[in-house]
């Protein structure tokens, strides 16, 4: 039997990913339960210029219920992307455990240091009411490995444990 999973515990924020795949190191934590991010990186490099494989991020911060609109939110982490020249294809919407969950699918053409690189982009959203906190989870995939994690990617997305 083949073990692709492991449980990814972080106490300090009260975040749990039950399904991480097993190729992803913590690169950078910085903050508390109520705003932070986590920074994890697959361990395999691609080449020396554009590093990792796959980047995968966490991101959460603090906001009261009453001033949320869910969906402005979804079209807010859109339009930031969008204007790093991320092109969404695929926009889906799910539960997480009792939480809407939104996800979206898009790629862009980069260029570092005079090469061109294709990267896709898989980013989901989601609030919590229990903890009041809006988290977003990030991950860029270089384009001739998406294949490979994308499916890991959406089921570690979809074991996320937030409160």
């Amino acid at each position: 039997m083949e073990y692709n999973y492991f449980v990814y515990n972080k106490p300090e924020c009260n975040l749990i990913v039950n399904k991480m795949p097993i190729w992803f190191k913590e690169i950078e934590y910085n903050g508390d339960e109520n705003n932070g991010y986590i920074i994890l990186h697959s361990q395999d490099d691609y080449d020396e210029i554009w590093g990792s494989n796959t980047k995968f991020e966490i991101k959460w911060e603090k906001k009261d219920r009453a001033n949320l609109f869910y969906y402005k939110e979804v079209e807010n982490s859109i339009e930031i992307y969008n204007a790093i020249g991320i092109v969404v294809t695929k926009k889906d919407r799910d539960w997480l455990m009792s939480h809407e969950f939104t996800y979206w699918f898009g790629h862009r053409r980069k260029m570092i240091r005079k090469r061109y690189y294709v990267e896709k982009v898989i980013h989901g959203i989601f609030y919590c009411e229990s903890s009041e906190r809006l988290v977003n989870l990030h991950t860029s995939i270089i384009d001739s490995m998406y294949e490979n994690y994308e499916p890991y990617i959406i089921k570690s997305y979809q074991t996320v444990e937030c409160h």
